[in-house]
């Protein structure tokens, strides 16, 4: 029997993260299923005051009444939410607790006889008494430093040297990643770098799902997009190639649907800078905007779309969530040609020049006309445990080298 600790802090902000909790704990159930190893896990969960967010959403607020601004409020992620769709994968995995202060989570971690702790969004110190791996996520600050102040830069370069010198193993989510330590950093780190496999997360909720989603006003055919609100996510190319996809149809009863939290920190106009642009192309009765829904409605609402666009400009994983999920239950993702989405090779993908309408545009069309394959409720779940088991074995291996190790 190992115990091993999921680390949650900073993940459980936004949505992508945590997919990428559910994905490692999808991984490691798969590994329980085999019969080879036993596996407990832990979830740990930092019990995150709101104070300060409602500090700052209140000067926003006097900012915006006083002088006009345009800042949006920070949102949250009910914990209930996200706390349910963990212990939905298994009901024994343990969901813990803590101040969100590393002492409180060392304690909790001796309390609980804990072997191993993954993945640290910060250092947790060379000096903390359990074993622990790291996590990087990307290096857009490298790439796109204009989407950055220099405070933001800075704070960035700091966390990624502090883990790469205090954990013994890093985790990254694509070799891209891994291959931008090299660069950006250098080869005389501490850390062994682990890029993880790319590996779609298959909720079995979805063959069975068939939520009330009428609330939303759908249209019965859409393309959809599931991404932050975020500039890099390139939300602008998406709705201008929808432009130029629409006005080559005769019949415009298509839309365009978008989940995802709606503010960006870094640039608060960004979101209503979207809105006037959909406004401008005349979009505003074929692009609806959801905003962040539970997951079980957006998986629904993915389950009847003609396929996932993906435009973004940078990811840190291969296509980002929403791929991951549309590759996994067979539905057709047209994705930006960046490096790291090449690293996808699914037969339902394709892909298009990134930040080129009319090429997206151009993809959109042959992917309506071609008639989309139907994958069996089998063939779709032997193809994903064939892929968790992987990715389980590979975060698996990270413990028992580190074990070896300490």
């Amino acid at each position: 029997m190992y115990n091993l600790g999921i680390l949650t802090d900073q993940f459980i902000n936004w949505g992508g993260g945590i997919d990428f909790i559910r994905l490692v704990l999808n991984g490691l159930n798969a590994i329980n299923e085999t019969g080879n190893n036993e596996i407990k896990i832990y979830v740990f969960v930092p019990n995150q005051s709101g104070y300060k967010r409602n500090i700052k959403n209140g000067l926003k607020i006097i900012l915006n009444n006083l002088f006009g601004k345009k800042f949006q409020l920070q949102s949250s992620i009910k914990k209930k939410s996200f706390v349910d769709t963990f212990k939905s994968i298994n009901d024994k995995i343990e969901v813990y607790y803590y101040n969100g202060k590393k002492a409180d989570l060392a304690k909790m971690a001796i309390k609980h006889n804990i072997d191993f702790m993954l993945p640290a969004f910060n250092s947790l110190s060379s000096n903390f008494p359990i074993a622990w791996a790291g996590y990087i996520y990307d290096f857009q600050h490298k790439y796109y430093p204009e989407f950055f102040t220099e405070k933001d830069i800075n704070s960035r370069d700091r966390q990624f040297l502090s883990l790469l010198n205090q954990a013994k193993t890093i985790i990254v989510n694509a070799k891209s990643v891994k291959n931008d330590i090299e660069k950006f950093i250098g080869q005389n780190t501490k850390a062994r770098i682990i890029a993880l496999p790319f590996c779609p997360v298959l909720n079995l909720d979805f063959f069975k799902l068939e939520n009330n989603i009428d609330k939303y006003n759908l249209p019965k055919r859409y393309f959809m997009i599931s991404n932050q609100f975020w500039k890099h996510k390139d939300h602008v190319t998406a709705f201008k190639a929808f432009r130029i996809f629409l006005d080559k149809l005769e019949n415009k009863d298509i839309c365009l649907v978008c989940t995802g939290q709606t503010q960006d920190n870094r640039f608060p106009d960004y979101f209503d800078s979207l809105q006037n642009l959909i406004l401008d192309l005349n979009l505003e009765n074929n692009i609806l905007i959801l905003g962040y829904i539970p997951k079980l409605d957006q998986l629904q609402i993915l389950k009847n779309c003609i396929g996932i666009i993906q435009p973004t400009l940078f990811e840190g994983g291969p296509g980002g969530g929403a791929v991951y999920e549309s590759v996994a239950y067979g539905i057709p993702s047209i994705v930006s040609d960046i490096p790291v989405n090449k690293e996808i090779n699914d037969e339902t993908v394709t892909f298009f020049k990134t930040g080129s309408s009319e090429d997206l545009a151009e993809k959109m069309i042959i992917a309506l006309e071609k008639p989309i394959k139907k994958y069996t409720k089998q063939e779709l779940i032997d193809k994903n445990k064939k892929l968790l088991i992987k990715l389980g074995a590979e975060i698996f291996n990270i413990f028992n080298n580190n074990k070896i190790i300490n």
